[in-house]
């Protein structure tokens, strides 16, 4: 299915956008002018995307502190403010992760603290329960491996990474301080596998299962080397995607069959990627998502060689010598199709993009030779529209979705108008697995 949905919709997008706009819906768009410029005149860094009480959040890191967005509706409303313990022109990063009804935050400019916040009381307040500079003052980046309930916080006080056991989510526990590397920007671990990005140091693999972590695999040497800036790993732990932060670095692509026998796979970008700079990569089983500074949202098939880019819009329009400015964060809401970008200077952009059709575990499209769409736009039946919880999605050629259903009994009696265009579809079962997907055409 997805190789005609993608087909489908860069044919169509030719005449829709321009380069810089394809293939994905912008919904809406937030910014407060009212918080404190910082460096480069930005107020932004890094988001996070969270549940709390049934709803969906995001965790914006600005100049002040975290703002917190509710994501409803397909608009972003700001709903609660909180002060981070250091705030000024000078704060540059700030990151955040969520464990159980917790958001932990962190500040890489100080002197800042390990915060946490409570999050079950959203969207009325954020209650903080911790405040505390034991276990460092500044810190890049932060990962909470939720299979172990351990933080791994990256680059505490410009060191190596220290680890924290939050079995108990408010009172965190140093459990390892690591110093085998000099410096460790940022990772991802699972199950106590974590991925580290280095910098110069290039890409380490650890084993934190025990009380000394072993390292398990390396890459510190490859082609289009730059600054090993972060990563992420597929669902399905089948391949690891890295980003050098460096100017005119592609996207690294690895395959996990053997940690030991590590290597860079892949490389993928822009077709003008030499005079630009690549920041945050979210992976999943088929498709790449990545916040690329300058240039904004981009989207890739990962599925197969060549790598190819499937959709992108640019959050940051100006050209400007500095490479580091636009798209910093990058954060998806699987579940609604949601992504969304933090623009360091631009605010947050909440965008849809069929991730479900995308992510289908079906490698060919099934067209039926039967209309889809009756004259009256009702759907047709099938043989299995019978069954319990199906899940239904149409998109248009842009990739906007203007239908979804779940658990219908009876298809037959769902009237649904569409104007004249051709549309992308897909029919799952209970177990999300697709039954029927296609394009069809809706005449006048």
């Amino acid at each position: 299915m997805k190789y005609a949905f993608l087909v489908l919709i860069v044919v169509c997008s030719g005449k829709l956008f321009s380069q810089d706009q394809f293939n994905v819906l912008l919904l809406d768009q937030w910014n407060d002018t009212s918080i404190a410029l910082a460096v480069e005149d930005a107020r932004f860094s890094d988001l996070w995307s969270f549940k709390a009480n049934g709803e969906d959040y995001v965790a914006v890191g600005s100049s002040e502190g975290v703002e917190i967005l509710q994501v409803k509706d397909k608009k972003l409303q700001q709903v609660v403010r909180a002060a981070g313990a250091f705030q000024g022109y000078t704060v540059v990063h700030r990151d955040y992760k969520t464990y159980q009804n917790y958001l932990y935050a962190v500040c890489d400019e100080g002197p800042s603290t390990l915060q946490i916040y409570d999050t079950q009381f959203l969207p009325d307040s954020l209650p903080k329960v911790y405040d505390s500079n034991a276990f460092f003052t500044i810190c890049h980046n932060i990962f909470i491996d939720t299979l172990t309930a351990k933080l791994y916080a990256c680059g505490p006080n410009n060191s190596g990474m220290k680890v924290l056991d939050i079995a108990d989510p408010i009172d965190p526990i140093l459990d390892v301080d690591f110093n085998n590397v000099t410096y460790v920007h940022d990772c991802y671990v699972s199950n106590d596998t974590a991925f580290l990005n280095c910098g110069t140091q290039g890409l380490h693999v650890y084993d934190f299962s025990t009380t000394i972590p072993s390292q398990i695999g390396l890459i510190d040497f490859y082609a289009n080397q730059g600054y090993n800036h972060s990563g992420w790993m597929s669902p399905d732990k089948k391949k690891y995607s890295f980003i050098d932060e460096s100017l005119g670095t592609k996207i690294k692509l690895c395959e996990l069959s053997n940690y030991s026998a590590l290597q860079v796979d892949e490389l993928y970008a822009p077709a003008d990627y030499q005079d630009y700079t690549p920041h945050n990569v979210i992976l999943l089983n088929k498709t790449a998502f990545v916040a690329y500074y300058n240039l904004g949202l981009r989207i890739y098939d990962i599925s197969k060689a060549p790598i190819k880019e499937i959709a992108a819009y640019d959050t940051f329009e100006p050209e400007t010598n500095y490479t580091l400015n636009g798209a910093w964060g990058i954060s998806l809401i699987e579940d609604q199709n949601l992504v969304l970008i933090c623009d360091r200077q631009n605010g947050i952009f909440l965008f849809e993009f069929p991730i479900d059709l995308v992510e289908s575990g079906a490698l060919e499209t099934s067209v039926s030779s039967h209309p889809f769409i009756d004259e009256k736009s009702r759907i047709i039946a099938k043989d299995y529209f019978n069954e319990v919880g199906l899940t239904f999605s149409i998109y248009t050629s842009t990739g906007e979705r203007i239908f979804y259903q779940a658990s219908i009994q009876n298809w037959m009696n769902i009237p649904l108008t569409l104007a004249a265009g051709t549309y992308i579809y897909g029919i799952y079962n209970s177990e999300s697995e697709l039954l029927e997907s296609g394009k069809f055409v809706k005449a006048n």
